[in-house]
């Protein structure tokens, strides 16, 4: 796993399992065909949030329904961004690659999804719980974005992201090395 799949699964897990599909190639615009992803080269803010906004956009209706809030994470997501140091060298980007072509629907694949998220589920109870359950540590970076994802709102996702900074050392270094790409 890439920075850019951190980026967007730790956003979107679902958004970001398309990414697992898709082959990546540069270009001049984003673009997603069905099988490839086109990205022009942009800071990594701007990549993360174009790249979920070109996936959520190649969904059908229904999976673009059910994904709705967390589309609105993603646009928070380049709020805060915009509103960061960051801001005022990643806004021209924005608006200069904003445009987005979709040639080729995708759609999530919601029983792996659940096949995925049913051995965790009763780890996120535990963490929510107050527990840290030493488990964690043996986690993929993978399992931990989706048990992230898992706990919904926000505190939320900070409990659990903070039990997997403890606890997983690979999970601290991908977050190490998100977060050194997002400054880039």
């Amino acid at each position: 796993m890439d920075e850019l799949e951190f980026c967007v699964k730790s956003l979107s897990y679902p958004l970001g399992t398309l990414l697992e599909t898709l082959k990546r190639k540069p270009g001049e615009r984003v673009e997603i065909d069905g099988v490839y992803l086109t990205l022009p080269e942009l800071p990594f803010a701007v990549k993360c949030y174009l790249t979920a906004r070109a996936l959520f956009e190649s969904l059908d209706l229904v999976d673009r329904k059910r994904l709705g809030d967390d589309m609105a994470y993603v646009e928070e997501f380049i709020a805060r961004v915009l509103s960061s140091p960051l801001g005022e060298k990643i806004r021209p980007y924005l608006e200069k690659a904003g445009e987005i072509s979709i040639m080729g629907r995708l759609n999530v694949n919601w029983l792996e999804f659940e096949r995925r998220s049913e051995k965790l589920r009763p780890l996120l109870e535990r963490i929510l719980a107050g527990e840290e359950p030493p488990e964690v540590s043996n986690l993929s970076v993978d399992e931990c974005l989706l048990l992230s994802y898992l706990a919904g709102e926000r505190k939320k996702r900070e409990r659990v992201n903070a039990v997997l900074g403890k606890l997983n050392p690979a999970f601290r270094e991908a977050v190490k090395a998100y977060f050194k790409a997002l400054k880039s």
